[in-house]
C-alpha cells in the first residue's frame, strides 16, 4: 500500500475566517505583547495573510518557536524607542 502523498495544490491556508479573503504566506514582523506592554519584535516569522484585511495566522510550530526564542533573551539585541503621549 503506497503511503497518502500531500497534493501540490492544496493551500497551505484556509480562507481568512473574518472576510473570506484569500491568505498566502509571507514573513513578517510578529510584536510579542504582555498585556499592554509590548515587549519584543520578532523579524521574518512565517505567517499566513489575508490579501484582503490583513489578519494573519501563524502555525503551531511557528507560535512554539516563539515562545522559546522569547524564554530565550540572548537571542535578541535591543534599541531604545522614544515614547511619548498623544494627550494633550
Amino acid at each position: 500500500m503506497e503511503p497518502i502523498k500531500k497534493l501540490e495544490s492544496m493551500p497551505a491556508y484556509d480562507d481568512c475566517t473574518y472576510c473570506g479573503g484569500r491568505v498566502t504566506e509571507r514573513l513578517v514582523t510578529k510584536a510579542c505583547w504582555w498585556g499592554d506592554q509590548l515587549i519584543a519584535l520578532i523579524e521574518d516569522v512565517p505567517a499566513g495573510v489575508c490579501e484582503q484585511c490583513g489578519e494573519r495566522y501563524y502555525k503551531a510550530n511557528v507560535l512554539q518557536r516563539t515562545e522559546e526564542l522569547l524564554s530565550s533573551r540572548d537571542a535578541f539585541s535591543s534599541v531604545a524607542i522614544p515614547v511619548t503621549s498623544f494627550r494633550e
